[in-house]
């Protein structure tokens, strides 16, 4: 029930951002720091295949375990590109109830992504290696590595 009202909450808060977002005229500079959240998001949903999108975090008798493409990047890159688009349209107006919207976001988001995370370590036993290399929402670099990036 908990992961049911954690989808619901994401859309519901996703929604009144983009919603509540000033969209004539959309700023310019909203729009390009919102660019590469939309393009993380899609080649996310591109690289795990548009019908086998799942709002509910758990593993299925389905479920990869993918570690490249924008899964190299960050290990929740659906999430990543949504926090990216929405953090982008705060500005477009600025609200303090805007801005507390965001951080419940990303708290459901975070929530969501621990659920999961237990559930892919269960799965696979390759996830503690990929989760020790690559960050969560945000992309991890080790010294002596170089940093994955979109061209690689």
């Amino acid at each position: 029930m908990l992961l049911w009202f954690l989808v619901f909450a994401q859309f519901l808060l996703a929604a009144a951002l983009v919603l509540s977002a000033r969209w004539s005229p959309l700023p310019v500079v909203a729009l390009a720091a919102a660019a590469p959240g939309i393009v993380l998001a899609v080649w996310a949903w591109v690289k795990v295949g548009w019908n086998k999108i799942r709002i509910h975090p758990s593993a299925t008798d389905d479920t990869q375990l993918l570690t490249d493409g924008p899964y190299a990047i960050v290990r929740h890159p659906m999430y990543t590109g949504l926090l990216w688009f929405t953090a982008a349209l705060l500005l477009t107006p600025f609200q303090w109830w805007r801005l507390a919207s965001w951080g419940a976001l990303l708290l459901v988001l975070s929530t969501k992504a621990n659920h999961e995370e237990v559930s892919m370590q269960d799965r696979f036993e390759k996830y503690p290696a990929y989760r020790r290399r690559v960050g969560r929402l945000l992309p991890r670099c080790q010294r002596h590595t170089k940093c994955p990036s979109i061209m690689d």
